[in-house]
């Protein structure tokens, strides 16, 4: 029994290791999957059995399968909107008022509340509108990759409502908490709600690209006329593609707008209704805490999508046009889909083979609780970095560090906000990172410059963020 105790960390490390090495997440988790199978059932096909087996257990899991629904339709209606004509409409409006450099930061920080749905949605909605503003106000187009790109992952993070971010975060906390036994006393939503003003990164770096705007510790290069190749693309581009689509109807800010507010709209009101009855009392806050996340959001986003293709259909987008449209945008999020697929049967695995009871007996009484958060914050920054992947990282990551924050008797909303945002550190700053190409191409600038140009705002926003991370543990 203690020898597989001890085998539990083998899984995890193996694809992590892996991973960094190779750059590819699929690979990597299939290989710890499968040598976590053998080692539950060391034969010839006793890693495929254990692997197939974990693997199907997951898809037919009720809250799983909400999950995925709800990633592969959202990435769906992104596609419609994008088709729709929406994007470009508030783009050729856009440029008609916006006349300084300034005006233009302040109009890309102003289409966050309709494009904070998907970090890949707003750096192709936002860089599309902007990027001829840039060009016509002198603005180098590596700065502007670095404004997108920041304004990106980290804002649509810290919201706790109609975003692709929640229905995973709520996921992976789901299995952490089941990993340390304790899912019956926690609310995940309610510990992603705690969460949020924890994710100290995402809150620091917000707030010095803002400053940005105004002092500036680099300097960009020259600006270019001609477009980059595409460097080191990340196999996780967070459901998005790097060309721009060409509309099939007349651009319509309503083909946006009205996406946007029923999303949002529905969202507030399917949480308030699916948490009222377990709440404690009748505010909307608590209504909101006790809520069912997935099946709110999946809701919402299935009326949203209705009311969009009446929409569109009025307008002459045909039906067929529109399903077609929305499986080929739900496709582009397969590779995340498979990655979260793989991630919760390694977990699953890990813990059959004892990982909680490792973590107890290893760690449990050897860390002092005060440096948990930000050893947590390193190592998933550390982590992302390498393999380019913030929902990789934590899907990796969660499953031990809730485990290991509830054997030390360290506070899991810190720890789980650690990790999070350790892994939007990767999706700003790392080289090999799906948003940080998407964010150069869009805007068609170097690759190499824009991480030249970002690096110093984003490694000074990690080192506050550990610094905070050491002092909120103190206590």
């Amino acid at each position: 029994m203690d020898k597989i105790i001890w085998l539990s960390i083998l899984p995890p490390l193996l694809t992590i290791v892996i991973a960094i090495w190779c750059k590819k997440i699929i690979p990597s988790l299939l290989i710890g999957l499968l040598v976590g199978g053998y080692f539950i059932q060391p034969s010839f096909t006793g890693g495929f059995e254990i692997a197939v087996n974990q693997i199907v257990k997951i898809l037919t899991d009720k809250a799983n399968l909400q999950v995925i629904l709800f990633l592969y339709l959202f990435s769906g209606l992104i596609s419609l909107i994008k088709k729709s004509g929406g994007i470009k409409a508030f783009s050729d409006k856009a440029q008609k008022h916006i006349k300084s450099k300034n005006g233009v930061f302040f109009t890309l920080w102003s289409l966050i509340p309709v494009t904070f749905i998907d970090c890949g949605f707003r750096v192709v909605g936002a860089g599309s509108i902007t990027r001829s503003l840039a060009e016509k106000n002198g603005i180098a187009k590596e700065r502007l990759a670095f404004m997108l790109n920041n304004t990106a992952s980290p804002v649509v993070e810290l919201i706790p409502f109609a975003t692709t971010f929640v229905g995973f975060n709520v996921a992976i906390i789901v299995q952490g908490l089941k990993a340390a036994g304790v899912e019956k006393d926690y609310s995940a939503y309610s510990v992603l709600l705690q969460a949020i003003p924890l994710e100290f990164f995402s809150i620091v770096v917000i707030a010095i690209t803002f400053l940005s705007i105004f002092f500036q510790f680099t300097k960009p290069g020259k600006i270019q006329k001609k477009s980059h190749l595409e460097k080191g693309k990340s196999e996780l581009n967070m459901s998005m593609n790097m060309e721009d689509d060409k509309p099939v109807l007349k651009p319509r800010m309503i083909n946006l707008i009205v996406p946007i507010l029923s999303i949002i709209c529905l969202s507030i009101f399917f949480f308030w209704f699916f948490g009222e009855n377990k709440s404690n009392d009748n505010s909307i806050m608590s209504s909101i805490a006790n809520t069912d996340p997935n099946k709110a959001m999946l809701i919402s986003l299935f009326i949203s999508i209705i009311i969009s293709a009446i929409l569109y259909f009025f307008q002459k987008y045909k039906l067929n046009n529109m399903t077609a449209d929305i499986i080929s945008g739900g496709n582009e999020i397969m590779p995340t889909l498979v990655i979260l697929t793989l991630a919760w049967s390694l977990a699953a695995v890990s813990q059959d083979l004892g990982l909680s009871d490792f973590i107890q007996q290893q760690l449990g009484n050897s860390l002092p609780t005060w440096c948990v958060a930000a050893l947590l914050f390193i190592i998933s920054s550390a982590v992302a970095y390498f393999i380019g992947s913030s929902w990789g990282t934590a899907s990796l990551i969660m499953p031990f560090a809730i485990p290991l924050a509830v054997s030390i008797g360290s506070y899991i909303p810190l720890c789980v906000a650690a990790v999070i945002t350790g892994g939007t550190f990767g999706d700003v700053t790392s080289p090999v990172a799906g948003m940080t190409n998407m964010s150069s191409n869009i805007v068609h600038a170097d690759h190499s410059k824009y991480i030249k140009y970002a690096n110093p705002y984003n490694f000074l926003s990690a080192v506050i963020a550990a610094v905070l991370f050491l002092i909120v543990g103190l206590f």
